[in-house]
């Protein structure tokens, strides 16, 4: 997945240490869009369609369910447009895409044209050139595979962290609940620090992944709906969920919509809540969150 993973279990008996690798080395040789043999690639490849795994079906059943939800500001066929403003596998370029080559790209994506067969796990496509990308959800699903992989081993005290989204459950060593910080844009400070002892946490930013096309600095998250990367104010947002894999998927969902629809579009879902850090100029930074979200631990 092209990152890092970290865990913390509390135990009194023995793990076999691998487990957790074994879960998230599954995940990617399932979903990555860097491996021409996973399961998304070969799906990609693909002029109809094809069987899934059991994961790879629940994850884009998901996913599928977030873009109805969003009314596509999620999209798991985004992968056209992600390579066409040079932040995929596909080799980058420094000029921005011209207008014609954003609109043949939009006519290769759409969520709508997935269709997905419960019975049999087989996820079919009406273009294609429809592509899978699952680079929005996969990561928090491997925080939940992880930890069902460590459940399965009688643990029920851990955090996993899989390139910033986590899962947790129980309480660490010191007998609490996991203190987790939300970072802060500016990098000065932890923005907020909760605790968590049953859930998860998901943040997007897009003050790290950019890049420079035409002597402009562009975000990574590309609005499905427009073909273009945002351009609003919503620095990060962090979203928890009662598992990651929702988690990760909204948090993207809100940084398409920026803070005041996302804000909506979170408030329409059930057990989730979120946290909205919004850039107000360079150094100064505003925030908003939903009832819910868990309040700041007072650590002075």
């Amino acid at each position: 997945m092209g990152t890092s993973w970290h865990a913390t279990c509390v135990s009194n008996s023995d793990l076999n240490s691998t487990v957790i690798s074994d879960a998230l080395e599954e995940v990617d040789r399932l979903m990555s869009t860097y491996k021409p043999t996973s399961e998304v690639s070969l799906f990609s490849q693909s002029k109809s369609g094809r069987k899934m795994s059991a994961p790879s079906f629940y994850v884009i059943s998901v996913a599928l369910d977030i873009a109805e939800k969003s009314a596509g500001a999620f999209d798991p066929t985004v992968m056209p447009l992600v390579n066409l403003w040079g932040f995929g596998p596909a080799a980058q370029q420094e000029a921005a895409p011209s207008n014609s080559a954003i609109e043949a790209a939009m006519q290769q994506c759409g969520w709508q044209h997935l269709n997905l067969s419960t019975d049999s796990f087989y996820v079919g496509k009406d273009i294609a050139e429809l592509e899978l990308d699952l680079s929005a959800i996969a990561k928090g699903f491997g925080a939940d595979h992880a930890a069902t992989a460590l459940e399965m081993q009688g643990v029920r005290n851990y955090m996993i962290e899989v390139g910033g989204e986590i899962r947790a459950k129980g309480n660490s060593i010191k007998q609490r609940p996991w203190r987790l910080a939300i970072d802060s844009p500016n990098e000065e400070n932890y923005s907020r620090v909760i605790e968590l002892s049953n859930g998860a946490i998901a943040t997007s930013g897009n003050y790290r992944n950019t890049r420079i096309v035409d002597g402009e600095l562009i975000s990574h998250t590309i609005n499905p709906r427009t073909g273009r990367p945002v351009t609003h104010n919503l620095a990060s947002v962090s979203i928890v969920a009662d598992n990651c894999t929702i988690a990760d998927a909204v948090a993207t969902t809100c940084m398409v919509l920026g803070a005041t629809e996302g804000m909506q579009f979170v408030n329409s879902l059930d057990n989730v809540e979120a946290y909205f850090i919004t850039r107000v100029n360079e150094n100064e930074f505003t925030t908003s969150e939903t009832a819910g979200f868990p309040k700041a631990l007072n650590l002075d």
